[in-house]
């Protein structure tokens, strides 16, 4: 989960559907992870990324 999320803090806007694609898939997995594990900086975190990223 640890590396999941630092490759997403890797991730930086762009025109690249590729690299979007990619940052969706990671918040997709990060999502479902979290639904168990239910870790409130990491909701913070994908919350946080995905504004970045797709607003």
């Amino acid at each position: 989960m640890k590396e999941l999320a630092e490759k997403l803090a890797g991730i930086v806007k762009s025109p690249d559907p590729q690299v979007m694609a990619e940052a969706r898939n990671l918040l997709e997995r990060l999502y479902k992870m979290n639904q168990r594990w239910n870790i409130p900086s990491l909701q913070q975190f994908l919350k946080e990324r995905q504004r970045e990223l797709f607003m």
